[in-house]
C-alpha cells in the first residue's frame, strides 16, 4: 500500500504541475498578444508621422487601406499568439487529466496488490495447515450408522 500511496502522491504533484503550466501558458500567450497590440498601435502611429510629413492625406482611401491592413496584421498575429497559449494550455491540462487518473490507478492497483497478497497468504496457510490436518486424521473406532462419508 505504501507504493501505491508514493505513486499517488507522485502523479498528484505531476498533476498540480501540470495544470500551473497550462495557467502559465495562457498566461503568457495574453502576454505576448498584448506585446503585439502595443507593437501594432507604435507601428500606425509611425505610419501616421510618415503619411503626415510626407504631405499625405489620413482621408485618402488609399492610406485607409494600409492601415487596415496594418491592424488586421497586428490583431491576427496577437490572435495566433492567443490560439497557441490556448493549444498549450489544453495539452498541459489533458497531462493534468492523466496524472489524476494514473493517482488514482496507482491506488487502485496497489489495493488490489494487497488484497491478493493477503488472499495469497491465507490460500498457503490453508496449504499447509489444511493439508497437513488431513493426514493427521486418524480414523475413528466409533461405527458411523450411515456408513463412512
Amino acid at each position: 500500500m505504501q507504493e501505491g500511496r508514493e505513486q499517488k502522491a507522485r502523479f498528484q504533484y505531476e498533476q498540480k504541475v501540470a495544470a500551473q503550466q497550462a495557467d502559465e501558458a495562457a498566461a503568457a500567450s495574453q502576454r505576448d498578444a498584448m506585446a503585439r497590440y502595443r507593437e501594432g498601435r507604435q507601428l500606425l502611429s509611425q505610419q501616421q508621422a510618415a503619411i503626415a510629413g510626407s504631405g499625405g492625406n489620413m482621408t485618402d482611401p488609399s492610406v485607409i487601406d494600409i492601415m487596415d491592413d496594418t491592424s488586421e496584421r497586428v490583431r491576427l498575429a496577437a490572435d495566433t499568439d492567443i490560439y497557441k497559449g490556448e493549444q498549450q494550455a489544453r495539452g498541459y491540462n489533458d497531462a493534468a487529466k492523466v496524472a489524476g487518473y494514473n493517482a488514482e490507478s496507482a491506488m487502485r492497483a496497489a489495493r488490489i496488490r494487497a488484497a491478493g497478497s493477503l488472499f495469497s497468504g491465507m490460500s498457503s496457510l490453508f496449504s499447509r495447515f489444511g493439508e497437513s490436518n488431513k493426514k493427521t486424521e486418524s480414523p475413528t473406532s466409533v461405527a458411523l450408522p450411515y456408513g463412512p462419508r
